[in-house]
């Protein structure tokens, strides 16, 4: 009987063992599903986040889409200020080009002017020369006319005086 208990207790010892593996197996597998699973507090925290984040991300589309309108209109009115700004561009160009065009001719035409104004004060500071050595010319005659004057002056009454004394000596031979 022994042998029997013995073999019993084998059995019972090997059937425990198949079901301590076996339990070990479940559990090892259960520890696997439950790696995937979530306690339900973390379940419905997560669910609330993710409520907030899909109503944040509404809103976010929601001003996203807002923007993009502004933005769109901005661009529209950047376009038009720069289809503005090279007319406007264009038109200064145009008018700096005519001005420039004008000054040249102004320039040119005020350099002729400068040169015809140069030629004529050189004719008229050689005119002036002219005009000064003429005058010391004519200083020169009066001078000599003056002079001239006085010889003649002195002359006459040379010969006046002599004409006097033959007209004594006249008399003079007359009455005696």
């Amino acid at each position: 009987m022994q042998r029997d208990s013995t073999n019993t207790s084998g059995v019972v010892f090997q059937q425990l063992q198949d079901v301590i593996r076996i339990q070990q197996q479940v559990i090892l597998s259960l520890n696997e599903k439950n790696k995937g699973v979530v306690p339900s507090d973390k379940y419905e925290r997560i669910v609330s986040e993710l409520k907030e984040e899909r109503h944040q991300h509404k809103k976010t589309s929601e001003r996203l889409s807002q923007e993009s309108e502004k933005l769109s209109f901005a661009i529209g009115e950047i376009q038009i200020l720069t289809q503005k700004l090279e007319r406007e561009k264009e038109t200064f160009e145009k008018a700096l080009r005519s001005e420039k065009t004008k000054a040249g001719k102004e320039l040119a035409k005020n350099n002729k002017l400068n040169t015809k104004c140069a030629r004529i004060k050189s004719i008229i500071l050689k005119r002036e020369d002219i005009l000064n050595e003429k005058e010391n010319q004519i200083n020169e005659l009066h001078s000599k006319l003056e002079k001239q004057k006085i010889s003649l002056r002195a002359r006459l009454t040379d010969l006046e005086i002599q004409r006097q004394q033959e007209e004594y000596m006249a008399r003079v031979l007359q009455r005696s």
